[in-house]
């Protein structure tokens, strides 16, 4: 296991597009997306100052993942991902975020009973 691989355990998602994305002569479903941190959204604003926020959601979602199929890393850029991911397939990825976010929330304990008669003696 690589330190990135490390760093990103039990803070991740896997999950599968529909369509998937076309690159290099095939379409590439599987992925997996990290929990996104607060730099995602800072430097995609930073990447596109004018930019609308659909591209702004497309560049944080490029930055969470980790693996898209077999795209290499370096190969894997908001502008493949502008031209070839559906709306589908952008809606699972968003899906699969707030799946990992509700799933890394931690549970609430179970709140004490009130108005409970007491057991010691008046």
């Amino acid at each position: 296991m690589t330190d990135q691989n490390k760093r990103w355990d039990g803070l991740t998602i896997k999950g599968q597009l529909e369509i998937g994305v076309w690159y290099a002569g095939m379409r590439h479903k599987e992925f997996t997306l990290r929990v996104a941190v607060a730099g995602d959204m800072v430097v995609a604003q930073q990447q596109h100052p004018e930019g609308p926020l659909q591209l702004i959601t497309v560049e944080v979602y490029r930055r969470q993942l980790l693996s898209l199929g077999e795209i290499p890393a370096e190969a894997l850029t908001t502008e493949l991902l502008l031209d070839e991911l559906t709306e589908t397939d952008l809606a699972l990825i968003s899906d699969a975020d707030i799946t990992l976010e509700k799933k890394l929330k931690p549970q609430k304990a179970a709140a004490p009973a009130t108005g409970a008669a007491s057991s010691t003696p008046s």
